[in-house]
């Protein structure tokens, strides 16, 4: 293929690439959200809470159990001492709303659980992303470069014709020589950051096999319309963060509860006196409806209020303070894609350009119009705009990554 199908074979590959991940890509995520051992540790995070929030119920219904064993029991009128065996059950009614807050917050715990294993999947999946392509971009520098090294054999040759011809000296063959020792320096650079780039992919899907990138992928198409939803009412972060304070409320509720009595309703049925008689032949019963009201506990109750109200101020704070900063960011990262995409429109016009001029540049030297330094040049000028397209590519794709951390 000559250098000119070549390039506009790749510009055209270029243009028709839509904004969505490769095959390459969503097949790694399908194995890290199956795989990856930090996400399997957070959701087993989240299934322990949400046990935990589904036993709150717990407090507010009512405890049965079964006593039996031996007893002395003295009193005014009389000494008893012997077995006894009772059913007992015992309802805490009232208790001032705290077992009711108590399961309001369990519930907003397992919704910070639950968001925080959301966070925990979008950081993963951003840098597996980054990752990718980080390998994809090193993958189609080796190509180029490797394009680059059959093009300058092809100069060799018409280079040689012309030393053979007396038309040139050997610092054609020699300016040759050099460029083709730095490709494939710089072929062994790339290879080496692919190498490395790939083994964080393995790590991150937890994959015993090696991982491969081929070079054929390409990096998603960007538009402005990709970075245009600045909407950051879904943002896990944030909705953690108003979880967060929800909590510190129902908390501070809960530790107002304190202070109101409690209403407790106990039964007992069975040998309730100590009798050496047969326990199983007891039918004794007791019922009691207490009222107890707690005057003075050393402040702790105070104390508890308190540091409640206290945090509920500093996750109001906390909260419009990560508002603040992530708004920063999206808007950051929205102009600094704004940049790119201008820079891209630049790029992809000079390619056209550095074709043109190289296809010229390669007939004059033929013709003995220029010498082989503008033929390199040529080259490298065609080859450096080609390469940082590309890396203006990638990093289009990275941001669009961090972009939708933040907003989707």
């Amino acid at each position: 293929m000559s250098l000119r199908s070549w390039a506009f074979a790749s510009l055209l590959i270029s243009f028709s690439a839509v904004a969505q991940t490769s095959p390459g890509l969503s097949q790694l995520q399908k194995q890290l959200v199956e795989n990856n051992n930090e996400l399997r540790a957070s959701q087993a995070k989240l299934e322990a809470q949400k046990a935990q929030a589904q036993s709150s119920w717990g407090a507010l219904l009512p405890e049965l159990s079964a006593s039996a064993g031996y007893a002395k029991e003295k009193t005014l009128h009389d000494n008893d001492d012997g077995y006894v065996g009772y059913l007992n059950g015992s309802w805490n009614i009232f208790r001032g709303g705290q077992d009711w807050q108590n399961r309001k917050i369990s519930q907003r715990e397992y919704d910070i659980a639950g968001l925080d294993h959301e966070i925990i999947s979008r950081r993963l999946h951003r840098e597996l992303g980054e990752t990718y392509y980080k390998a994809l971009l090193n993958s189609q520098f080796i190509s180029f470069d490797t394009e680059k090294l059959q093009f300058l054999k092809n100069q060799r040759a018409m280079a040689a014709k012309k030393i053979n011809a007396g038309l040139t000296s050997n610092v054609d063959a020699i300016e040759l020589d050099l460029e083709e020792s730095t490709l494939s320096a710089e072929i062994e650079t790339h290879k080496t950051d692919l190498q490395i780039s790939l083994d964080e992919l393995k790590i991150l899907i937890n994959s015993p096999d090696p991982v491969a990138v081929s070079a054929k992928d390409t990096f998603p198409r960007m538009s402005k319309a990709d970075f245009s939803l600045t909407d950051l009412s879904r943002n896990p972060s944030i909705m953690k963060q108003n979880s967060m304070e929800e909590t510190s409320q129902l908390r501070r509720r809960q530790a107002l509860g304190e202070f109101l009595p409690t209403v407790d309703l106990n039964a007992q049925y069975g040998r309730i006196i100590p009798q050496y008689d047969d326990p199983l032949q007891g039918n004794e019963s007791r019922l009691s409806v207490l009222m107890t009201w707690t005057f003075f506990s050393g402040f702790e109750s105070w104390n508890k209020s308190k540091s409640a109200s206290s945090l509920e101020k500093s996750e109001a704070f906390a909260k419009s303070n990560l508002a603040q900063q992530l708004q920063t960011q999206v808007h950051s990262l929205s102009n600094k894609a704004s940049e790119l995409l201008q820079l891209q429109q630049l790029l992809e016009k000079r390619q056209v350009l550095t074709q043109k001029y190289y296809d010229l540049t390669l007939s004059e030297y033929r013709r003995g119009v220029k010498n082989s330094s503008d033929l390199a040049n040529a080259t490298n000028s065609l080859f450096d705009n080609k390469t940082r397209l590309i890396e203006v590519q990638k990093e289009l794709a990275v941001l669009k990554l961090k972009f939708d951390e933040l907003t989707k």
